[in-house]
C-alpha cells in the first residue's frame, strides 16, 4: 500500500469513526453539559428588558414576620384580592396551591373575592413521581376555587441534568387533557393563544426561557400590600402575580444566571409571560439540524485534509470553532438554539485523529522509502548524527534528507550526462511539455523554457512536408502501441538530415512518465546515400548504354570468334552492372512475395540451362522430397538466385557429370523450413575461400581460368535469400564436388474463405 492509499484508508477510517461520534453525540445529547453552560454565557450577552407591566408580590420573610405562621388563613388573601381588584388591575395570579381545604369561612370569603374580581388565576400541580405507580399525580384547586377564577393552568418546572431551570412547557398533557402554563392564561385573558403557543409542535414541546436580569421586575412584600400601601398607579393595568419567595417555602429554584443565585416561582412566571408578550421563546433547534450543523464542519474539515498543507488545516480548524460559536449566536438572536457542543466535538475530534494518522503515515513511509533505498543500493541515507534529533519522526527525516541530497548528486549526474551528449536531446512528460533538453538543441534553437510545448519545438525543427510522419511515430508512442518503426526521419527547414528516436520512461513504480527523445543529425549520411544512388545510377543506365551499344554492333564484325568474345565480354559487363545494382538496392522495398512451388521451380531454371548443360554433356536431376511444399518468395529474385547456383554447377562440374537437386522439409524449433540442395562432381571450393565465399568480390579467377567469375553472383544469392527469410550455406563434398544448401521458411497454409 502506497503513502496515497495508506492515508486515503486512514482518511475514510476517521471520517467514519467522527460521522458516528458527532451522530451519537447529536442524538443521545451526550454533550448537554457543555451546550448548557455555552447557552448560559451566550445568552447571558444579551438579556431582554423585564416587563415593566408586571408586579411581584412576594410573601417573604417580613410578611411572615407581619402576618404570622405559614399557612395563613385563606380570608387574608380575600382581603388582597378585594384590595388588589379596586385599583383595576390587568390580572392576578395566585401562585399558590389550593387543593386542600382550609377554614370554611376563609375558603368561602376567597371564593367570594375571586367571583369578585373575575381576573383571578389558579394554578394545578403535577407531582412526579405519582402514587400506585402512577407517572404523576395531578393536583387540582378545591372546586369551589376553580370555579371561581377566570382560568386553572399548570405550574410545572423543568429542571436540566445540571438541576437548572432553562426550559418550560406551555402546554402539558395531563392524562389525555391538554393544560396550558398559567402564564399563557395570562397572556390570553380574553384574546386567542400566543404566537409561540401557537407554533407548538406539540403539546409538551420544550422552550428555552429568556430570562431577564435576575430581581429587575418590580416587587412588593405581601405584607406591604395587604397594608395598604401599595398605590393604586402600580396595580392598575398591570398583571399581578402573587407567590412565596420566603426561604423554605420550596418555591425557589436555580437559574442560568451564573452567579449561583436562586430565581423565584413568581420571577420565571414574570418572565414567561414576558416572552409571551414578546414572542421571544427561544426554540430548540429539531434533531435533524441540529445533527446537519453538527456534521458540515468536520465533512467540510475531512474534505480538505486531503488537499490542505499542515497549517492550512489547522487554520481552518480554528476558523470552524469560531464559525459555530457565531452560528450559534446568530442563531440565538433569531431565538433558535443550535447546540454547538457535538459540532466542536467533531472539530476537535477529527483534527488531532487526522495529525495523528497522517504523521504515523508519513513516518511509516519514510521508514519504507528509506529501508527500499538501502535494499535497492541505489541511494544508502547516512545515519543522522547522534543528538540532532530526540524523536523518530526527526530521525527519519535527518536520514530522508540525507538521501534526498543524494538523490540531487544523482540527478545532477544524469542532467550533465544528458546536457554532455553529442546530439539534440529533448525529454517530455504525458502532456507534450518540454521537462529538459541539453544544449545542443538549444545551440540549434535557442534556450527552451521548461514547459514549452513539443509541438511548438516540431514547428522549428521538422519540415511541413515530414511533420505528418513525425506526428504519427509519436502519436503511437503516446499511446504505448506496437509500432513498427523504432525511429523516424525527418528534413529540417533549413535542409538538414535527421533522425528521430523516441522511448518511454517509467517510474519505479511502474507508470509512464513521459518520453525523451534522440535527434541524430545524418546529413553527411543522407549525402552518402544521395552519392551511392547516383552511383547505382550510373550503373545501372550510363555503364549498360554503351555494353548494349556495342552488342547492337556486333552484326557488323565478320570475324565469329572475335564477335564471340566481344559479345561475352559485353554481356558479362551488363551482368556485373545488374547484379550489383541488385544487391545493393536489396531490402530497400517490402517483400511483396507469392506462394511459389519450389520444385516446379527448380525445374524451369533446369530447363533454362539445359542447353548449356547439353553442350558438355552434364546431367541435371531433380528430386522431391518435401510433398510438393511451398513457400512465400518473389519469383523473378528468386529464380534468378537458383539460376546462379545453377549455373556455377554446370560451369564447374566436369564433361559428363551430374548434378543433383534435391527439396526435402524439415522442422526446427517448430518451425517449418523447405531446403533446397544443389550439389555438383567438380573441383570444390579452395578451403580458404569457403569462409567468405558469400562476400562482395570474394571469388576470383586466375588469368588463364577456364570459368570466369565476377564474385557478385554468390552475394546476390544471399542477399536474395536473406530477404526471404532463409539461409544458405556451401561446402566441400567428401566424394568431391560443392554442395550449397539453401533453407526458406514454408508458406503458411491459406485460410478458407465462407464459400470454401
Amino acid at each position: 500500500m502506497n503513502l496515497r492509499q495508506r492515508l486515503l484508508f486512514e482518511w475514510c477510517l476517521i471520517l467514519l469513526i467522527g460521522i458516528t461520534t458527532v451522530a451519537i453525540a447529536s442524538q443521545w445529547r451526550s454533550t448537554e453539559a457543555f451546550d448548557n453552560l455555552v447557552y448560559d454565557r451566550l445568552s447571558a450577552l444579551s438579556r431582554p428588558q423585564p416587563d415593566d407591566n408586571i408586579l411581584l408580590i412576594n410573601i417573604d420573610e417580613p410578611s411572615l414576620e407581619a402576618i404570622g405562621k405559614w399557612p395563613w388563613d385563606r380570608s387574608v388573601h380575600a382581603q388582597l384580592i378585594d384590595k388588589l381588584a379596586a385599583s383595576k388591575p390587568r390580572s392576578i395570579t395566585l401562585d399558590i396551591l389550593l387543593s386542600e381545604n382550609g377554614s370554611p369561612a376563609g375558603d368561602e370569603a376567597l371564593a367570594l373575592s375571586m367571583r369578585r374580581a373575575d381576573m383571578v388565576y389558579l394554578p394545578l400541580n403535577f407531582s412526579t413521581p405519582g402514587s400506585d405507580g402512577r407517572a404523576f399525580d395531578t393536583e387540582f384547586p378545591l372546586e369551589a376555587f376553580a370555579a371561581a377564577a377566570r382560568g386553572v393552568g399548570h405550574v410545572n418546572i423543568n429542571f436540566d441534568d445540571d438541576g437548572l431551570v432553562r426550559h418550560v412547557n406551555l402546554c402539558f398533557d395531563g392524562g389525555g387533557s391538554a393544560w396550558p402554563h398559567i402564564a399563557e392564561l395570562v397572556y390570553r385573558g380574553e384574546g386567542t393563544a400566543s404566537p409561540a403557543f401557537k407554533r407548538l409542535q406539540h403539546c409538551n414541546a420544550r422552550l428555552l426561557l429568556p430570562y431577564s436580569p435576575r430581581n429587575s421586575h418590580s416587587e412588593i412584600s405581601y405584607a406591604e400590600a395587604i397594608a395598604g400601601q401599595i398605590p393604586a398607579e402600580l396595580v392598575r393595568a398591570r398583571d399581578i402575580i402573587i407567590g412565596a419567595t420566603a426561604a423554605g417555602m420550596g418555591d425557589n429554584y436555580a437559574g442560568p444566571f451564573g452567579d449561583g443565585g436562586v430565581v423565584s416561582g413568581t420571577e420565571i412566571m414574570a418572565n414567561m409571560i414576558g416572552a409571551l408578550r414578546r414572542n421571544d421563546f427561544i426554540q430548540p433547534a429539531g434533531s435533524k439540524p441540529t445533527l446537519l450543523f453538527s456534521l458540515l464542519p468536520m465533512l467540510l474539515l475531512m474534505a480538505g485534509f486531503l488537499r490542505w498543507q499542515p497549517r492550512t488545516a489547522l487554520a481552518v480548524s480554528i476558523g470552524c470553532i469560531v464559525a459555530i460559536l457565531g452560528v450559534s449566536v446568530v442563531a440565538l438572536t433569531a431565538n433558535i438554539w443550535l447546540a454547538p457542543g457535538a459540532a466542536l466535538l467533531g472539530v476537535a475530534l477529527v483534527y488531532p485523529l487526522w495529525g495523528w494518522r497522517r504523521l504515523q503515515a508519513v513516518s511509516n513511509f519514510m521508514q519504507q522509502e528509506l529501508r527500499d533505498l538501502e535494499t535497492q543500493g541505489e541511494v544508502v541515507p547516512l545515519a543522522s548524527p547522534p543528538g540532532k534529533s530526540g524523536d523518530l519522526v526527526g530521525r527519519q527525516s535527518l536520514a530522508l534528507g540525507t538521501a534526498i541530497d543524494q538523490l540531487r548528486d544523482l540527478r545532477r549526474f544524469v542532467s550533465d550526462s544528458l546536457e554532455h551528449l553529442p546530439d539534440p536531446m529533448i525529454i517530455s512528460d504525458l502532456d507534450g511539455l518540454v521537462t529538459m533538453a541539453n544544449h545542443r538543441i538549444e545551440e540549434y534553437l535557442g534556450p527552451i523554457a521548461s514547459g514549452t510545448a513539443l509541438s511548438r519545438l516540431l514547428d522549428d525543427i521538422v519540415a511541413p512536408a515530414h511533420r505528418r510522419s513525425v506526428e504519427d511515430y509519436l502519436r503511437c508512442l503516446q499511446t504505448e502501441l506496437d509500432a513498427e518503426q523504432d525511429f523516424v526521419r525527418f528534413i529540417s527547414p533549413d535542409g538538414r538530415h535527421f533522425v528521430m528516436r523516441s522511448a518511454p520512461i517509467y517510474s519505479d513504480a511502474g507508470p509512464m512518465t513521459g518520453h525523451i527523445h534522440y535527434l541524430a543529425d545524418i546529413s553527411a549520411l543522407a549525402q552518402a546515400e544521395n552519392d551511392r544512388e547516383e552511383a547505382l545510377q550510373l550503373l545501372s543506365h550510363d555503364m549498360r548504354s554503351p555494353q548494349s551499344a556495342i552488342i547492337a554492333l556486333l552484326p557488323t564484325i565478320k570475324d565469329d570468334n572475335v564477335r564471340s568474345r566481344i559479345e561475352g565480354h559485353a554481356r558479362r559487363t551488363i551482368a556485373l552492372a545488374q547484379d550489383f545494382v541488385d544487391v545493393a538496392r536489396m531490402g530497400e522495398s517490402p517483400l511483396d512475395g507469392t506462394d511459389v512451388l519450389l520444385v516446379d521451380l527448380a525445374r524451369d531454371i533446369a530447363d533454362n540451362l539445359w542447353p548449356l548443360a547439353h553442350e558438355r554433356r552434364v546431367t541435371i536431376e531433380v528430386t522431391d522430397e518435401s510433398d510438393s511444399a511451398f513457400v512465400r518468395a518473389e519469383p523473378d529474385s528468386l529464380g534468378r538466385a537458383l539460376t546462379n547456383l545453377l549455373d556455377n554447377a554446370v560451369k564447374f562440374s566436369p564433361d559428363g557429370g551430374t548434378i543433383h537437386i534435391n527439396i526435402s522439409k524439415h522442422h526446427d524449433m517448430g518451425d517449418a523450413n523447405i531446403e533446397l540442395q544443389i550439389c555438383d562432381e567438380g573441383p570444390g571450393i579452395d578451403a580458404d575461400l569457403l569462409p567468405r565465399l558469400f562476400t562482395r568480390f570474394a571469388a576470383h579467377s586466375a588469368p588463364d581460368a577456364r570459368i570466369k567469375s565476377s564474385g557478385l553472383g554468390l552475394t546476390y544469392v544471399k542477399a536474395v535469400v536473406q530477404r526471404h527469410g532463409g539461409t544458405v550455406e556451401a561446402q566441400n563434398r567428401p566424394e568431391g564436388g560443392a554442395c550449397f544448401r539453401m533453407r526458406l521458411p514454408e508458406a503458411a497454409e491459406p485460410i478458407p474463405g465462407p464459400d470454401a
